[in-house]
């Protein structure tokens, strides 16, 4: 279960994880690879409106998977 503390680095491997984040509208990548921080950090960063909804959705798509 994917939570605002756990590590982009360590969910970007998972097959299709990249794919949900660029299809709502945020890179969980830099130049130099998987950002490095929290998802809750990268969310807080991209400005996405409500941060919940969003690893609640990537949740339920990994639970779907």
């Amino acid at each position: 279960m994917i939570t605002p503390d756990t590590q982009v680095e360590d969910i970007v491997k998972i097959p299709g994880v990249v794919g949900y984040f660029i299809q709502n509208g945020v890179s969980p990548v830099t130049c130099s690879g998987a950002f490095p921080q929290s998802v809750g950090r990268l969310l807080e960063i991209k400005k996405v409106a409500d941060p919940d909804a969003f690893i609640d959705g990537l949740n339920r798509f990994l639970n779907e998977r």
